[in-house]
């Protein structure tokens, strides 16, 4: 498990120390007076320059307190909108939508760092609608979750096009380090799913569509429906699912009410709809984040304790917090040279 420790490296990507492990390069080189008090700089004697440690975090150049920037984060992972946290922070909304796209961007950086899964048991997808009644908007938010552990494997904000389903099916399996053979995936009946997930995953999964039959916009009743594997591998599936006696989608479906209670652009008649789809990618990476490393899980109960997604799921052996998680300096990317042909 990892403790997430607070390397300090060089964050230049063309930084002679880039070729080997030793960190030893990078040493103190001072103090500097700010506004909101004494900084250390660095220096790394590989390449002969300095940075500050907040260089790589979403707390670089930052002109407001860092407790600032973590209240509203929190805000708005409890279903605030972006004037309402301004209010309360009494900064313009601008400032704020601005700290949510650096939050962001540090999100999916952590994410494509840690949240790597083994040995995944279950799988269930889903498309949650973000428009309201009688509004005409396209942008679906698709959704995976990996039942055993609870985790929010990825999301993404897009039109249901097969073109977009195979790129978010992708996303999808690159947060899977390993794949066990038939692998259960369940989902309701969007068209291009078995499409997908036979061009990508193949005979690796065991796939079940489920057909809703509605009632006065309620789930009447749900008629599985096998599409990829043989019946003797389903039942070997579900054998090893420890939370599904039968193929549903009510995991997924409680994570998509969860969203709809998070994210103020989801609310249900309210003024706080979907205008820009960057804005709420922004705010799911944000809830992402806070969902699988910080909030701990109230099915993941044992004893006293009651474990985050990412907990269950091995990778860290305490809650985060926002504070840990944006003062983590991200390895910068490892520029390669270009091939030159020489004739």
């Amino acid at each position: 498990m990892n403790s997430l420790p607070l390397r300090r490296h060089c964050p230049h990507s063309d930084c002679p120390s880039k070729s080997t492990p030793d960190r030893a390069r990078v040493i103190r080189h001072g103090r500097f007076t700010t506004r909101r008090g004494v900084r250390t700089r660095y220096l790394c004697r590989a390449c002969g320059r300095t940075f500050v440690p907040s260089l790589g975090t979403p707390y670089h150049r930052l002109r407001r307190p860092r407790r600032d920037f973590d209240q509203a984060v929190k805000l708005i992972v409890e279903g605030n909108t972006a004037t309402a946290v301004a209010r309360v922070s009494a900064v313009a909304p601008s400032t704020v939508l601005r700290w949510y796209e650096r939050a962001a961007r540090h999100a999916r950086r952590f994410d494509e760092q840690h949240l790597k899964l083994d040995e995944p048991v279950e799988l269930q997808i889903d498309e949650l609608n973000t428009h309201g009644a009688g509004e005409r908007d396209p942008d679906w938010v698709f959704g995976a979750i990996e039942v055993w552990s609870r985790v929010w494997l990825a999301t993404s904000v897009t039109r249901r096009t097969r073109r977009a389903t195979l790129l978010f099916v992708r996303k999808v399996r690159e947060t899977l380090r390993t794949v066990p053979a038939q692998m259960l995936v369940t989902s309701d009946g969007f068209k291009y799913y078995p499409l997908v997930l036979k061009r990508v995953l193949g005979p690796l999964c065991v796939y079940v569509q489920l057909d809703n039959h509605y009632r006065r916009d309620r789930i009447l009743s749900s008629t599985p429906r096998l599409v990829l594997g043989s019946p003797a591998e389903l039942e070997r599936a579900l054998e090893r699912s420890e939370d599904s006696n039968k193929p549903n989608t009510a995991f997924i479906e409680r994570l998509n009410l969860y969203l709809r209670r998070a994210i103020s652009y989801l609310h249900r008649r309210t003024t706080g709809k979907v205008r820009r789809a960057a804005r709420l990618e922004n705010a799911l990476e944000i809830l992402r984040l806070y969902y699988n490393f910080i909030r701990p899980h109230s099915s993941l109960r044992f004893g006293q304790v009651t474990r985050t997604p990412a907990m269950q799921a091995g990778l860290f052996d305490r809650p985060l917090t926002f504070r840990e998680i944006f003062s983590w300096v991200p390895p910068p990317p490892v520029v390669r040279p270009r091939h030159v042909e020489y004739r």
